[in-house]
């Protein structure tokens, strides 16, 4: 019985194979059709390229916007820090508050800035890690700059930003 097991395997192996070749088509059919599935997947890939490209750019436009704007209303308020330490009649306590606003100011349009930049240059490849970290400081900065709102409304007792605190 042993000697028949083996043979049988190998007579259902060569059958099975004469099958399967005597079902196929002749090469040039074969290499036509495989031309067809490769101009369909060309097809494919150059129209979700483009979607994809779209979507990338749209994302990447909306970020660069949020952090241009974000740079923006920092150079104001860096603008106005350095007018007031331009001014001669300011006391000394009134002037280190102002240094110290402006390096606060410079530290974060720095941040901003360098983020911008990975903005600007990141690939299709690199998108997904980029957006994570221009959101993630985005939104440090956004919280950066509602504290110091806050802050100056509380050192003034009005409520300059009009944001009910």
């Amino acid at each position: 019985m042993k000697t028949y097991m083996p043979k049988a395997v190998l007579f259902s192996a060569i059958t099975g194979s004469l099958l399967l070749f005597s079902c196929s088509t002749t090469p040039a059919e074969q290499q036509e059709n495989m031309n067809d599935k490769l101009e369909n997947v060309q097809d494919k890939m150059q129209d979700m390229d483009a979607s994809t490209r779209e979507a990338f750019e749209k994302d990447r436009n909306a970020i660069a916007d949020d952090l241009r704007d974000l740079r923006d209303n920092i150079d104001n308020k860096l603008n106005d820090v350095n007018e007031d330490l331009a001014k001669t009649d300011l006391k000394a306590s009134e002037r280190t508050d102002a240094e110290a606003m402006k390096a606060e100011l410079e530290r974060e349009k720095s941040k901003v800035s360098n983020e911008m930049d990975k903005v600007q240059n990141a690939t299709s490849t690199t998108w997904n890690e980029v957006k994570a970290e221009a959101s993630k400081t985005s939104e440090d900065v956004k919280g950066w700059w509602g504290r110091l709102k806050d802050n100056v409304d509380k050192k003034t007792d009005a409520d300059h930003d009009n944001d009910g605190h």
